[in-house]
């Protein structure tokens, strides 16, 4: 088995989740975590989780470690890249957590510090080498790629499905609705911010916002390229998401095709991505789901012989924190193949 050791950049709700996930595993790493926050408010905020429930092991912070199964994991306060010097941690990948959208040259610098690959986990400034959502394009990831974008939970959401309905109807074009769990860029009152409609209330409030998610999708599902459109509204839930999509297709279609063909998929090659639903489920039976699409086939409406809606749910922040550990995994494999071939 390939061991691959991450520096993590960024010890918030990604950052801490994928501790969760890693912890006690032995193929993937964590060499080092770095966030300019208080380390021992950062240890409370892991061991006692709102979303997640308490941590499900001892965990600790003493003289810049944290400690937990019997292991020691190194604590720095790097702010930037170029701020940690990955080579003293073994570190293959670093993992940027920060929530900042760097610009190219920034994240070269955790290169110069000995990383091999960055993976992002915000869309960023300027173009990736790649963005990837596992399970629907990992296979296009090449050796050269070195600065990776883990795309957005909407992009993760939406493109399995896009991608089966293409492959058998034909996508002509299609509108995103994005009903999104409110989250940490918001305000809890009403404060000011640079994005007037984000300094109301969060709880209190349906908040139209922006979104990358057509953006994203063009990267990830080029044969849908400028056919894919988004909205957003982020809404008084706490977690568990909707993307509500409206498609016309090339072809005729059929609720009972529909479903048909996504039952098919989420028992196929999809299994891993993407689960089908024949319950009537709202918003939190999808809290704590690794899936990165749930399906939801009670929504599924025809609106004309080609065209139709469809609903699909994703927890926040869980499902994409899997992803993101099967492309760490996905680049270990691919690494090590190439070292094999040298």
């Amino acid at each position: 088995m390939v061991t691959v050791t991450i520096g993590l950049m960024g010890f918030g709700r990604i950052g801490r989740n994928l501790f969760r996930i890693l912890y006690d595993r032995s193929d993937v790493r964590i060499g080092v975590i770095s966030d300019i926050a208080d380390p021992e408010a950062l240890t409370y905020l892991l061991r006692f989780d709102t979303l997640l429930g308490r941590f499900p092991d001892l965990v600790s912070y003493k003289d810049g470690y944290l400690y937990s199964v019997g292991k020691e994991f190194p604590f720095i306060q790097g702010a930037d890249p170029g701020d940690v010097d990955w080579r003293a941690y073994g570190v293959d990948y670093v993992v940027e957590a920060t929530g900042r959208d760097r610009p190219r040259d920034q994240l070269l610098k955790h290169m110069a510090c000995g990383a091999r690959r960055v993976l992002l986990c915000v869309p960023p400034a300027d173009p990736p080498d790649r963005s990837i959502v596992y399970g629907v394009n990992h296979d296009q990831l090449q050796p050269g790629d070195r600065i990776i974008s883990n795309a957005s939970c909407t992009a993760h959401c939406a493109a399995p499905i896009l991608r089966v309905l293409n492959d058998v109807f034909g996508v002509a074009h299609a509108h995103l609705s994005v009903v999104h769990a409110f989250s940490s860029i918001q305000r809890l009152a009403d404060v000011p911010a640079d994005e007037l409609r984000l300094s109301r209330a969060a709880a209190e409030n349906i908040v139209p916002a922006d979104t990358n998610a057509g953006h994203v999708l063009d990267s990830v599902l080029p044969e849908l390229a400028g056919r894919v459109s988004a909205t957003a509204l982020r809404v008084p839930v706490a977690n568990g998401s909707i993307v509500d999509m409206t498609i016309w297709f090339e072809r005729d279609i059929s609720v009972e095709r529909i479903n048909e063909v996504m039952r098919t998929a989420a028992a196929g090659p999809y299994r891993h991505v993407l689960e089908y639903a024949a319950d009537p489920i709202v918003s939190s039976d999808v809290i704590g789901s690794h899936f990165s699409s749930v399906f939801d086939s009670l929504a599924t409406m025809a609106l004309g012989a080609r065209q139709a809606k469809i609903i699909a749910w994703f927890d926040n922040s869980w499902a994409y924190t899997n992803r993101l550990v099967d492309l760490i995994r996905h680049c270990a494999e691919q690494d090590e193949h190439m070292g094999r071939q040298q």
